[in-house]
């Protein structure tokens, strides 16, 4: 999740968003054509910087603790069943369509701190937690934003199924591919569910569902009828 917000669910996001994780790994053997977000498309009012991360997460656990990991696993849960829900409206659609523009734009851009701004505290807490502290990320973080190559850009492929949750939030099917070197999903192309919280008149990412590319992704078989 981590790595996901960082480069953009996530996201961070999707948060990246990548961007993205590990685990059993397929190369995307397609010609590369580029249909990344274009770096240049990052732009973020007010972006956080690390003492506003700090200050979100708090006094750092004791080393060992061990917070930080089961906050971040509490905050991925491993779901085949997505939330119900009802069809957003078109405002609501478009405004989670340019979230994920800028935010995926974000992480092709190398700006990670601009990324981890589209997202709630609460997200910051659970899926980043204690890192905030670690040495190595706050280097990444604070180093002027560097592109990367156009051919490990990540490409945004789609939302759909943007629903309005019984609890306010609103949720969507995000399919994207990652070229950063190797990627899961089918071939190459990955499904997470997002959730975003309206946080004074904005849209923030406040959860993800990952992984859902073999239920809910446009080549799952036998195709799966997202809750709608």
């Amino acid at each position: 999740m981590r790595t996901k917000l960082l480069a953009s669910a996530t996201l961070l996001a999707s948060l990246s968003i990548a961007t993205l994780t590990g685990g059993a790994l397929a190369q995307d053997a397609t010609p590369y054509v580029d249909r990344s977000q274009n770096p240049e498309e990052c732009v973020v009012a007010n972006p956080r910087t690390v003492e506003d991360l700090q200050a979100i997460y708090g006094t750092p656990a004791p080393t060992g603790a061990g917070e930080a990991t089961s906050a971040a696993e509490q905050a991925t849960p491993d779901v085949t069943t997505l939330p119900t829900g009802t069809p957003a409206d078109a405002e609501t659609v478009a405004a989670i369509e340019e979230w994920a523009r800028i935010n995926f734009a974000c992480g092709n851009a190398g700006n990670y701190l601009a990324g981890l701004s589209m997202v709630t505290e609460d997200m910051i807490r659970s899926a980043v937690g204690e890192a905030v502290y670690d040495e190595d990320l706050i280097a990444a973080l604070e180093a002027s934003p560097v592109p990367l190559p156009e051919d490990q850009q990540t490409d945004l492929l789609g939302v759909r199924n943007v629903i309005v949750l019984e609890d306010g939030r609103v949720g969507a099917l995000i399919d994207y591919m990652a070229h950063s070197g190797q990627t899961e999903g089918i071939n190459g192309h990955e499904t997470d569910f997002f959730i975003f919280e309206n946080v004074n008149g904005v849209w923030l990412l406040d959860e993800v569902y990952q992984n859902l590319e073999g239920i809910y992704g446009p080549e799952a078989s036998p195709v799966a009828s997202p809750a709608a």
